[in-house]
């Protein structure tokens, strides 16, 4: 059962937000979804789970559209961390509230992965810590069994263990192939070890939407000193600089082909090094101009 987004568009304000957003979600995926802050990223979520109406495209579940069928809407679990109705809740009574919200909801599954954490029903939502809270928060999109989970910024201000427990548990939902988890989120690292595929937004648009493994196939990020103190046109002409400390330049060929590695040679570099390529060094190469100014 794929999720479709087909020509999705918001205006807020005078603004478009978003325009002609398309990507379609298959069952077993954690897709990231990756862009500068205030590029439109909880837009997309909003939107896409009808939040927000859209002012053009639709949202499709299996082929059917959820804006004419709304029971549909349950099958996708998302929560605006901005605005949480159920603050001031005690977390029993947030669990009788998705009980009613979602057909399927397992409040047993729910409370028993709640105490585990170390909390109690009987705890009210906002005196938990920002860990807890975001432990919650998973715990409720498990147990609303929705095959589509979306996750905004789920890792934000959380310590090292609280993150590891939360990527735990989204690896472990998605391992049967039934579940999948589109994380909005600028923590490029965690990103990195555990999304499938990421989609690049930019300009309301979905710029790229790639596999980190496909990438990795064809891509080289090199560590590079030339006898000259110029940036040599074979450097220029065919990749994206990253930094340049002294004489050392960084950077990132997107199309690494022998051609471009001949053109490289001929310069008679005296390093030619292969450094690890990063989520974060594709980032920048998508939203940096050749200059090195955001786009």
């Amino acid at each position: 059962m794929s999720l479709t987004i087909q020509n999705l568009k918001k205006v807020i304000g005078d603004r478009p937000v978003l325009q002609e957003i398309d990507f379609t979600l298959e069952p077993g995926q954690i897709v990231g979804l990756v862009g500068p802050n205030g590029i439109g990223k909880t837009t997309i979520l909003r939107t896409v789970t009808q939040q927000y109406v859209a002012d053009g495209g639709d949202v499709l579940l299996a082929g059917q559209s959820i804006k004419a069928q709304a029971q549909l809407r349950e099958q996708i679990f998302y929560l605006d961390n901005q605005h949480l109705f159920f603050k001031n809740y005690r977390l029993d009574k947030v669990m009788q509230v998705f009980d009613l919200m979602y057909q399927n909801f397992d409040t047993a599954a729910c409370r028993k992965l709640i105490t585990s954490f170390g909390l109690q029903p009987k705890q009210v939502f906002s005196s938990l810590s920002k860990g807890y809270q975001a432990l919650v928060l998973i715990a409720l999109a498990l147990a609303s069994q929705a095959p589509y989970v979306f996750l905004d910024e789920p890792f934000d201000g959380l310590d090292i263990l609280i993150r590891e427990r939360i990527v735990n548990l989204v690896v472990d939902a998605v391992s049967d192939g039934t579940r999948t988890f589109l994380i909005a989120s600028h923590n490029l690292v965690e990103l990195d070890g555990l999304s499938d595929r990421v989609l690049f937004v930019k300009a309301g648009r979905i710029s790229q939407d790639l596999t980190l493994e496909a990438v990795r196939k064809t891509a080289v990020k090199l560590q590079l000193v030339f006898p000259s103190k110029s940036i040599p046109a074979a450097v220029t002409a065919n990749g994206r600089v990253l930094s340049v400390r002294g004489r050392v330049i960084e950077a990132v060929f997107p199309n690494f082909t022998p051609e471009v590695e001949a053109a490289l040679a001929a310069e008679k570099p005296v390093l030619n090094e292969a450094l690890p390529l990063s989520l974060a060094d594709l980032f920048k190469v998508e939203f940096r101009s050749k200059h090195g100014e955001a786009v």
